[in-house]
């Protein structure tokens, strides 16, 4: 007896492909706009976490890019000795970039379109005129202080970097469609057997 297996395959490559290309096609381009704020105070007030840190590692793929950071000071936030910040990559949607082995005076926010400890944009604290932002973060925040021993540590693992490279909904349909196959062909062999005995 034959059993009919190319069309359940053809669903699923079928159903994968049109997945990759929906998570893998690029998105409408948006322009960022920055906010620009009165006074230097204000302007570096504006931000969940600030803290003074060197970029130690980066994956990147897709639409974001996560860097590893080793943390010296910190102004505000819980931050341990080590944590990713996350951005959008290319400059997409406010996205910034790092360099590794360059240390930042950070101003970041709580995740919300990347799998990191926090995110960062390219807007940065910005009053329309320059001004010395460290002072500015200072007199805001006092002075700064070591990272928090007992912090919570954030480092990029092989799992951020694979899902870095394969968005992680396409890996979700390729677990599902993979599950489904090995179903179907287990419920073909058990029909053949029966067919035969």
């Amino acid at each position: 007896m034959r059993f009919p297996w190319r069309l359940p395959a053809a669903g699923a490559v079928t159903v994968l492909l049109a997945t990759g290309l929906g998570v893998a096609a690029p998105g409408t381009a948006c322009a960022c706009s920055c906010a620009s704020f009165t006074t230097p105070e204000e302007a570096v007030s504006h931000a969940s976490g600030v803290f003074v840190a060197r970029a130690t590692d980066v994956a990147s793929g897709g639409f974001t890019d996560t860097y590893q950071f080793a943390v010296s000071e910190v102004f505000k936030g819980d931050v341990g000795p080590t944590t990713t910040v996350g951005t959008l990559s290319d400059g997409n949607g406010c996205g910034t970039g790092f360099e590794v082995g360059r240390e930042y005076l950070l101003f970041v926010s709580r995740p919300y379109d990347v799998s990191a400890a926090w995110e960062a944009y390219s807007c940065g604290p910005y009053t329309g005129t320059p001004f010395d932002v460290r002072a500015a973060t200072e007199r805001v925040y006092g002075a700064a202080r070591a990272p928090s021993a007992d912090g919570p540590v954030h480092r990029i693992t092989p799992w951020t970097r694979m899902t870095a490279a394969v968005p992680l909904p396409l890996l979700a349909v390729g677990a599902a469609a993979a599950v489904g196959l090995s179903w179907w062909v287990v419920s073909a062999m058990r029909r053949r057997r029966r067919a035969t005995d």
